[in-house]
């Protein structure tokens, strides 16, 4: 999802990957499944088979785990805010964990263009001693959107042929 906010001052390109269930949907669809993982366990276990038991509790922490890790990566978020002598970048999940500041004048977006079908364009910030890739979780759709904002912005857009030689 990309967000823009405009004032006199500057411009905010908010990125965040789309959602399509927050974490309360997510705990209500783990605790159907430990409810239906628990009931043909403990029928199992009633005829005899108790062994299955352990391995159903294995089963449920496993997918608590595997559906926490993946609704934690839906929450992270970049935000880009474009002044007129600064393009500073903000990455984290819930807060900013990482920032890092660019000259705007000696900054540019280079972008590399998808191979394939399943392919996606690639962006990255760069200026003369670094080269920082920014909206890796976005879709095809959403990174044209980004890109449309950041030509608008104005920030200059170099494809891959000007800026790889």
């Amino acid at each position: 999802m990309v967000k823009l906010v405009r004032s006199d001052q500057n411009w905010v390109l908010t990125l965040s990957p789309n959602r399509s269930a927050n974490w309360a949907q997510t705990k209500l669809l783990i605790s159907i499944m430990a409810s239906l993982v628990l009931i043909i366990s403990i029928a199992w276990a009633f005829i005899g088979a108790w062994l299955v038991l352990p391995f159903a509790g294995i089963e449920v922490g496993l997918l608590w785990f595997i559906s926490y890790r993946v609704s934690l990566y839906t929450y992270q978020q970049q935000v880009i805010t474009i002044t007129d002598s600064s393009i500073k970048l903000q990455s984290g999940t819930y807060r900013p964990q990482k920032n890092w500041s660019f000259e705007r004048n000696h900054t540019h977006v280079a972008l590399i263009e998808a191979q394939g079908a399943f392919d996606c364009m690639q962006m990255s910030l760069i200026d003369d001693s670094r080269r920082i890739v920014f909206g890796e979780f976005l879709n095809q759709a959403d990174r044209i959107i980004a890109l449309k904002y950041l030509k608008a912005a104005p920030v200059t857009v170099l494809s891959d042929k000007w800026w790889q030689a």
